[in-house]
């Protein structure tokens, strides 16, 4: 049986969308990113490795990389939050730092139990397989349901009984990034988030150019509603002249024929006239 091969990036890997291309090109269906490390560290490519593993994946998984403190739980959340992924996102406690204790359960299901008791039901634990297996972490013990991510290289198996993904290279097609077997599917469409990047807008005025295969213009704002809409429409590749205008949290473009959208996922902005 073929399993689903997902990877798991942080600030060493490439946060570019042809980076993350060229994996699904590889045969990768999905990412786990490094969010946020202790109580002060938070990846500064996260936003991007996240936005784009979302693009062309359409599924995106976060982890923390725990030390141990009984307030990295609320710092995770607060930055699963901040980056728009919502309740039905897998997020994972990467359990390995040299710092922890010898018996790292019960700071784990505190960890674990802050999430769930959150409304953050899609849990995971990563940690090596010897990890488990002498008592680091008692997988018997874990609480909310949390699934297990286990580390073995070279191996023919994960060597844990219940193991959902299996991290078998730390160095996944010379690209130098982790990959794992998704035993359960869990980065599928139950780990899928409906709304897990907020779209981004221009707040200027210049010269845009369409990228998406047709945008509408319409009368007024808000752009909506098929009697607001004009017949005038710019195709792929059209250029115009707009001036950004808020309504609320969202920018559109005020053009000579009409109000169209500034969101970034449909419209590059060219020349920006100060």
């Amino acid at each position: 049986m073929a399993y689903s091969i997902i990877v798991d990036t942080s600030s060493f890997q490439s946060d570019s969308l042809a980076f993350f291309k060229t994996l699904k090109s590889y045969g990768v269906s999905g990412a786990i990113v490094k969010l946020s490390e202790g109580v002060k560290y938070t990846s500064p490519k996260a936003a991007n490795q996240i936005a784009n593993a979302y693009k062309v994946f359409g599924v995106v998984a976060a982890y923390h990389f725990w030390h141990g403190a009984s307030n990295e739980a609320a710092y995770f959340l607060d930055k699963v939050k901040k980056m728009g992924l919502d309740k039905t996102t897998w997020l994972a406690i990467d359990v390995e730092a040299a710092d922890l204790p010898s018996n790292c359960t019960s700071g784990i299901n505190r960890f674990l139990s802050y999430l769930y008791s959150n409304g953050y039901h899609n849990l995971i634990v990563y940690g090596s397989a010897s990890w488990f297996n002498y008592g680091r972490i008692h997988k018997a013990q874990l609480v909310s349901y949390a699934k297990l991510w286990v580390a073995s290289y070279g191996t023919p198996k994960p060597g844990v009984n219940n193991t959902a993904i299996w991290q078998f290279t730390d160095n996944f097609k010379g690209l130098h990034v982790d990959a794992s077997y998704d035993f359960k599917g869990l980065l599928k469409s139950n780990g899928k988030s409906d709304t897990p990047i907020k779209p981004e807008y221009y707040a200027s005025k210049g010269l845009f150019e369409v990228k998406a295969d047709m945008v509408h213009a319409y009368n007024k704002l808000p752009l909506k509603g098929n009697k607001n809409k004009r017949y005038v429409r710019f195709a792929k590749g059209s250029r115009f002249y707009g001036v950004a205008v808020k309504n609320g949290d969202i920018y559109s473009l005020k053009t000579q024929v009409g109000y169209v959208t500034a969101n970034k996922d449909y419209v590059d902005l060219i020349k920006e006239i100060k």
